[in-house]
């Protein structure tokens, strides 16, 4: 009569033995909020550069050589109205920048899971452009 295996003697991760010597990764795939980590970088961004764009567009004008000679007026102030846009561009940037690292801290939880660079960069970038634009 053949002997019955031992079942103990398997590691395959089924039995209390097994869960107590080695950790399995058992995650079958990344959940909703890690997947949506990448987009809030994304979004993120995109409102960073089009308030960029949005400064640029508000900025005074430099009096040029031909409005000299023709004695035209040139804007001397900042159009506020663009710029209450970049500060409410920049604080949802800043929400999602914010938003996005305390999702990854709280997800991180094996060394191989990484963090996401991007979004500390861009809580950086959004915060001092945040505090440029309240200073003008």
């Amino acid at each position: 009569m053949a002997q019955a295996l031992d079942r103990r003697r398997f590691d395959d991760g089924r039995y209390a033995n097994d869960r107590r010597s080695r950790r399995r990764d058992r995650r079958q795939r990344r959940d909703v909020l890690l997947r949506s980590l990448r987009w809030f970088s994304v979004i993120g961004w995109g409102l960073v550069i089009a308030s960029i764009y949005l400064v640029s567009e508000a900025k005074p004008r430099a009096t040029t050589f031909f409005a000299r000679i023709n004695n035209l007026a040139a804007e001397r102030g900042w159009d506020m109205q663009l710029m209450y846009y970049v500060y409410w561009m920049l604080f949802g940037a800043l929400v999602l920048g914010l938003l996005g690292i305390v999702i990854n801290l709280m997800r991180k939880r094996r060394k191989s899971d990484e963090l996401y660079f991007s979004l500390v960069l861009l809580s950086i970038v959004s915060i001092s452009g945040f505090f440029w634009v309240i200073t003008l």
